[in-house]
């Protein structure tokens, strides 16, 4: 199974991990700041870019297990949204393997649950037919939109350029990766993660409430929240300065 990565940059291993429906390029921003003092390790998932897509998968350990043998060891791993849970199961399944893990818009849990704040059921799978209908490319467009609308701009053109020029990818690859997410309950396994952690959360973020996150807290106390104001869930592209002024205080 081939898994593709960027590489760049020199020093200690910082692994990139992006999100669910894109591919390594929207992680773009932060590699770009990153590789001028770390080597960075940007990957597509598998299904995704130029990653093989292994049929079996099923779970978020499934995911985890395939792109492991690829990355380095005893790297600090930034996932963001689909990709934190990626690398929390890292964390949890090769803990000797993560320094320092830092996510971005995620959450051990994003769906409500009993005692749970989360994203409202039925989950992420509602966009099913929304999906069938209009596609990936037109639903991310509305979706990016909807994110620069707390910086009263229109998305980068390098996030729109990003998505018009990346191949369609499969709904059957689309859909499990919707049901993994929906289904995945890592909360009692984040219990036991000993590396640093830190999360940086939009405000504004109804995809991974920030009060969704700070219920983690009582689970694991170690992690640390930094919260980028008026942001939503990719603060990173829509709140670039105060993104990374909070990224190169956390190591």
């Amino acid at each position: 199974m081939s898994i593709f990565k960027d590489n760049k940059g020199q020093g200690q291993d910082v692994v990139l991990i992006h999100g669910w429906g894109c591919n390594r390029r929207e992680m773009a921003p932060i590699a770009d700041l990153l590789a001028k003092r770390y080597h960075v390790t940007n990957i597509d998932l598998p299904g995704v870019g130029s990653s093989d897509w292994d049929p079996n998968t099923n779970s978020i350990y499934d995911v985890a297990k395939q792109i492991a043998p690829e990355l380095p060891k005893n790297a600090i791993y930034i996932g963001w949204s689909f990709g934190g849970l990626v690398a929390m199961a890292l964390a949890i399944a090769y803990p000797e393997r993560v320094k320092h893990f830092i996510g971005i818009g995620t959450n051990p849990r994003f769906i409500e649950d009993d005692n749970w704040i989360g994203f409202p059921k039925p989950g992420f799978q509602a966009g099913f037919e929304i999906i069938k209908e209009k596609g990936l490319k037109s639903l991310l467009r509305e979706d990016y939109a909807i994110e620069f609308t707390t910086v009263n701009t229109d998305p980068s053109n390098d996030l729109i350029q990003n998505l018009e020029h990346c191949a369609e990818i499969p709904q059957h690859i689309l859909f499990k990766g919707i049901e993994i997410v929906d289904s995945t309950d890592l909360r009692k396994e984040f219990v036991h993660i000993k590396c640093p952690m830190d999360f940086i959360m939009g405000s504004a973020d109804i995809k991974a409430p920030l009060e969704s996150l700070k219920q983690a807290v009582a689970l694991n106390p170690k992690m640390k929240i930094h919260t980028v104001d008026n942001a939503k869930h990719m603060p990173f592209w829509t709140h670039p300065k105060e993104f990374n002024q909070i990224l190169e205080t956390i190591w």
